[in-house]
């Protein structure tokens, strides 16, 4: 064999060798997810970001058959002729179901409903992951020996794949926007300078609302923050501020200055809606913060388009935010479960 087909060849032995390892990983996080739907309910669920799959039991039991294969297909070969057919089966109504996002999604993107920087949909991702593992769990093998070494690289894949599923969520669906008519355009918080000023930050996301209404794709801003700690300045008043420079009628603003974090923005502005009888919003953020707004917009039964705020300058602390959102979203997903103060 020449060089450069022993070379490829050692990467495709590698990538063999990894993909159970991020199957496994996988597995255990759908896996979580059907547990926490079944215990706790109330949309804990958030394969749905992913993959799109019907709901009902049928889709549980799907999800659940998903998970038990991955799992046992990460802890070694499948010996049994029926369980790699159900496995590879699983996989592969997976990847029909990616590869239907996908072709919604480019309707989408063609006709207008939706624009991004970026037209790579994480269902694409999706797709081409499922056919590996598909292709993986249909062959046979030998048993998987479980030294030291093994486990410590199963655990790094996974901690890879843990880190890897937010990330992708933030760059392909955190920068799509899902501009359309909706009751309220709700605006989340951002730092606010002593003297009044929105940051940088606070100021894009502002900027993006006034497009927004002045399009006339909302009768109503929701301008939604907190007080500074620090100095006292209200983020909300600093946002309406600059709106009402902007011609939008302070009469079309509503302040709520009990928005110190996401989630007290999504309960104060689900509580509002529910008042009015309505339940669609257009949430405008950063892209990296979007998938987590969509999470808990989604738990509260709101209807959030999310639209990222366009920036007029790229971020000092982006790096930091993102991987700081990280850590959020998986705070927000778990939330249900975790002990309360």
């Amino acid at each position: 064999m020449s060089p450069p087909r022993r070379e490829h060849a050692g990467v495709r032995a590698r990538a063999r060798a990894w993909l159970p390892d991020v199957g496994l990983a996988l597995g255990v996080f759908v896996a979580l997810n059907v547990a926490g739907e079944l215990l706790v309910g109330g949309g804990f669920d958030v394969t749905g970001a992913w993959i799109s799959l019907p709901e009902g039991p049928g889709a549980t039991v799907l999800k659940g058959t998903l998970a038990a294969a991955l799992i046992a297909r990460g802890l070694g070969p499948l010996r049994r002729p029926w369980a790699r057919v159900t496995a590879a089966s699983a996989l592969l109504v997976v990847a029909a179901a990616a590869a239907w996002d996908t072709i919604v999604y480019f309707a989408l993107l063609t006709t207008g409903r939706i624009a991004t920087p970026l037209p790579f949909p994480s269902s694409v991702l999706v797709l081409a992951l499922a056919l590996a593992l598909a292709w993986t769990a249909a062959r046979p093998g030998p048993p998987r020996m479980w030294s030291k070494g093994q486990v410590v690289r199963s655990l790094a894949v996974a901690a890879v794949v843990a880190w890897t599923l937010p990330l992708v969520l933030m760059l392909t669906f955190g920068p799509t926007r899902y501009a359309r008519e909706a009751d309220a355009i709700v605006v989340f918080g951002a730092r606010v300078y002593a003297d009044g000023r929105p940051s940088h930050a606070l100021a894009d996301r502002v900027d993006e609302a006034i497009r927004l209404y002045h399009r006339g794709l909302a009768p109503v801003i929701v301008m939604s923050g907190a007080l500074d700690e620090v100095h006292g300045g209200s983020e909300p008043v600093a946002m309406k501020a600059r709106a009402v420079a902007a011609g939008v009628p302070a009469a079309a603003i509503v302040l709520d200055e009990l928005g110190v974090d996401t989630a007290a923005t999504v309960d104060v502005t689900t509580a509002w809606l529910r008042e009015r009888g309505e339940r669609r919003v257009l949430a405008v953020s950063h892209y990296y913060h979007q998938p987590r707004v969509k999470l808990l917009f989604q738990r509260a039964g709101v209807l959030a388009y999310t639209v990222p705020a366009t920036m007029s300058r790229r971020l000092l602390k982006e790096p930091w935010f993102v991987a700081r959102e990280v850590l959020a979203y998986y705070a927000a997903w778990l939330a249900p479960v975790l002990p309360t103060n």
